[in-house]
């Protein structure tokens, strides 16, 4: 028996035209089908998707969801359309047009896996929510699941339990579908209760399903996954669990913050008036789509209409608010209604700025990573400045000339900085690091230098403290109590801090020593349950040094005998264990540098930083850290002189033509590529000529400028050991390159070693 009034206008025809209800084999739903055996929305949907496996009738054809229609569209053609098998003299028979979509749709490349089973028991080593909408549903129609079945017998008892339509059982069993899919994809006998988070709907209906079929993993407290109170006439949630509090969070409509604890969603209480009472729009003020307006206005900008008028500079802020549960509700009426003109606002404009001398009520570490990816969508070209920001990045530009032009570092980088933020109030320097670090394309330091400069950078004390120093107290707290303290004061002694005056150590220096000593020291307190340095014998420090050879044990018995020396002297320990520890002394013999490398060497080098290198290395011997730190006015080229700063002490070469002349194309070069540069040193490069810390060069910068395998090390070798060989006169190598009487000894052994008692081995 057909209810008439259970079927629309557009089925009643087909209904009369074939009054058998039987399942259609592709949608699996009871309904009145033709004589190719289909229903009428599957019929359309064939047609309209193109659908060729259920057209030629294929047996491993699986079920297609429908789309839902909306009733009331006439002139349906459906009804009379041609079958999509046809009569012919020898039987039915398919369109070869459908056998040529089959092929067509065979041939195309499959998509990628989605929610691909896993080998069960194994335990990943992070989780990542997913992102589970209508594709991932289709994508794993007709595929079957372990589990399904208990599953779906749990769906039919609570449905014949509480009565439930057959519209909630499909939504739920497409939700618990998904669900042991999730659960299969992660390899999980039973699928975690968090994890029902990522289903699209119906999280709190599919946890009963999996609870009754024991599918699911408890969370240690019930979960809810519903953002809402269920009706009342939902019969099946009986303890259900209670809604988490609210956290603290904005009004979407006036950015105002609402207290935690409020269930009013998030939209404050002023705003949902004024919802009730105004149409939707633009703000002609702020600029934000879909929001209630008076008069053109939002709530939150209404009130400065009349402000608006009279500094038209103050048109784009609004003061922040707190939404309190007591106070005026609706529009804040302070200034009547204001007609003047509407004015045009950039649609592209950043958040609000903060005027001059305006106090923050809080601070919170920025995110600017949206802020670049709103900046990527915009149209192409800088973003807009004002007149003020404008001629900041302009003085920047010009206090950088030596600044190649397509070098945009820099400059991009204060230009976001002063379009999302202004130019009139000072700019974080946690701000500038932290979006430099998002895009290689951006810079920090040259834009906190220049705004230092001009007083409009906070500095962070955070970001300017030693690496070093950060290493060594990281290093220390990873060591027990006592230790660790012992250890600090060691630290303390170094650094001059101690109860006598000493020589500084660098942190640097302190850190090198402490790699060696961090082994032992975490070998002594875990392994042989020593609790304090007190505790370490004489015996203990010789086993820890007779273990190595070489380097290594040089340097852990020089950090020994420093650590303990220190200790004893600041009476922390009662006597000495490393007091009588060989140190050693390891001498190799110098190596000269093979004539083919040598032969060409200037002409290999074509930069005069590189020739200024060779020259200082190669012929007068110079180490590469000293090259680095020689300053300009050491250079006196009339005199053909060039002095070099060691501590306290100078040491003067006299420079040879050649040499002479390579400085004199450097410092022209230089004159010539950086004419303002201010930096002291003699050696500089594109980054350090235009510093405005003026740092010197570094290694890697001279290591560079050298040829293929020599090195600067290398160079100084072979020319001292070169003219040891030709003089054999110790006091000759001691004043030409500035040498102890120890090493230049050594070099006069190396070169000739019939002169020595003992042979070099």
């Amino acid at each position: 028996m057909i209810h008439w009034n259970r079927v629309c206008d557009v089925c009643r025809p087909w209904a009369r035209k074939y009054p058998e209800l039987e399942v259609c084999p592709r949608c699996r739903h009871e309904a009145h089908l033709n004589t190719d055996g289909l229903c009428k929305p599957c019929l359309t949907a064939i047609r309209a998707e193109e659908d060729a496996e259920w057209a030629l009738g294929l047996e491993e054809a699986r079920p297609r969801p429908v789309q839902l229609t909306v009733g009331g569209t006439y002139g349906d053609r459906s009804v009379s359309s041609r079958p999509l098998r046809r009569p012919t003299k020898t039987g039915l028979s398919v369109g070869v047009e459908w056998w040529t979509k089959l092929r067509k749709q065979r041939a195309a490349p499959a998509g990628p896996p989605v929610l691909e089973p896993q080998v069960q028991g194994q335990i990943p080593l992070f989780t990542v929510p997913r992102v589970l909408g209508d594709a991932t549903v289709t994508a794993i129609v007709g595929r079957p699941v372990s589990g399904w079945e208990r599953a779906r017998q749990a769906i039919e008892a609570i449905e014949t339990e509480h009565g439930m339509t057959a519209g909630w059982r499909r939504k739920v069993a497409e939700m618990v579908r998904l669900a042991l899919a999730v659960r299969e994809a992660e390899g999980a006998e039973r699928l975690p209760e968090a994890m029902l988070r990522d289903l699209p709907a119906n999280g709190d209906a599919v946890r009963l399903v999996l609870l009754r079929a024991g599918l699911l993993e408890k969370a240690p407290e019930p979960m809810r996954f519903s953002g809402r109170n269920q009706p009342a006439r939902t019969p099946y949630f009986h303890s259900l669990a209670p809604l988490p509090p609210r956290a603290p969070r904005q009004c979407t409509d006036c950015f105002a913050w609402i207290p935690a604890g409020r269930r009013a969603g998030f939209v404050c209480d002023p705003c949902r008036h004024w919802r009730e009472r105004t149409g939707r729009g633009r703000c002609c003020r702020c600029g934000r789509e879909g929001l209630a307006l008076r008069d053109d206005r939002c709530r939150s900008c209404h009130p400065y209409r009349l402000l608006d008028e009279a500094r038209p500079l103050s048109r784009r802020f609004t003061q922040l608010v707190i939404s309190l549960p007591i106070g005026k509700g609706g529009p804040f009426e302070a200034f009547p209604v204001g007609d003047g003109e509407v004015p045009d606002y950039d649609e592209r404009r950043p958040a609000l700025h903060t005027n001059r001398g305006q106090q923050p009520l809080f601070t919170l570490r920025r995110d600017w990573a949206p802020v670049l990816a709103r900046l990527r969508s915009t149209p192409a070209g800088e973003p807009p400045l004002p007149d003020t920001a404008r001629r900041l990045v302009e003085e920047f530009a010009r206090a950088r000339p030596g600044q190649r032009p397509d070098y945009r570092k820099n400059t991009r980088t204060l230009t976001i900085l002063l379009h999302w933020l202004g130019a009139e109030t000072a700019v974080y320097e946690r701000d500038v690091y932290d979006l430099a670090r998002i895009d290689m394309n951006l810079a920090a330091k040259p834009v906190c230098q220049f705004l230092r400069a001009r007083g409009l950078l906070v500095e962070d004390p955070e970001l300017h403290r030693d690496a070093d120093l950060l290493w060594i107290e990281a290093a220390l707290s990873a060591l027990p109590e006592p230790v660790a303290s012992e250890v600090g004061i060691w630290v303390k002694v170094m650094r001059e801090q101690g109860r006598r005056e000493g020589e500084t150590r660098g942190y640097d220096g302190i850190r090198r020593y402490l790699i060696h000593l961090l082994p032992i020291l975490t070998a002594w307190t875990m392994t042989a349950g020593v609790t304090s340095l007190r505790e370490v014998t004489k015996d203990q420090v010789e086993g820890a040094v007779d273990e190595l050879l070489g380097y290594a044990r040089r340097g852990l018995a020089t950090a020994l005998r420093s650590l303990f020396r220190a200790l004893k002297r600041e009476r922390v320990v009662f006597r000495n264990p490393a007091r009588d520890l060989p140190v050693g002394d390891i001498k190799g013999i110098p190596k000269s540098v093979p004539s083919d490398l040598l032969m060409g060497l200037l002409d290999q080098t074509t930069t005069p930083l590189g020739r200024l290198v060779i020259a200082l290395a190669a012929i007068h011997a110079l180490p590469g850290h000293e090259i680095r730190t020689l300053h300009t006015m050491g250079l006196d080229l009339s005199r053909g002189t060039l002095e070099v700063r060691r501590g306290l002490l100078r040491h003067t070469l006299y420079l040879d033509e050649l040499t002479h002349q390579i400085a004199v194309d450097w410092t022209t070069y230089r004159h010539q590529r950086w004419p303002a540069s201010s930096n002291p040193h003699l050696l500089v490069s594109q980054k350090s000529a235009v510093d405005p810390d003026h740092p010197a060069v570094s290694m890697g910068t001279l290591s560079g400028a050298l040829p293929r395998g020599l090195t600067l090390s290398g160079l100084r070798q072979d020319r001292i050991l070169n003219e040891a060989a030709e003089s054999a006169d110790p006091l000759r190598l001691m004043r030409l390159f500035g040498i102890t009487e120890q090493t230049a000894m050594r070099y006069v052994g190396a070169a000739h070693p019939e002169r020595t008692s003992k042979l070099p081995r």
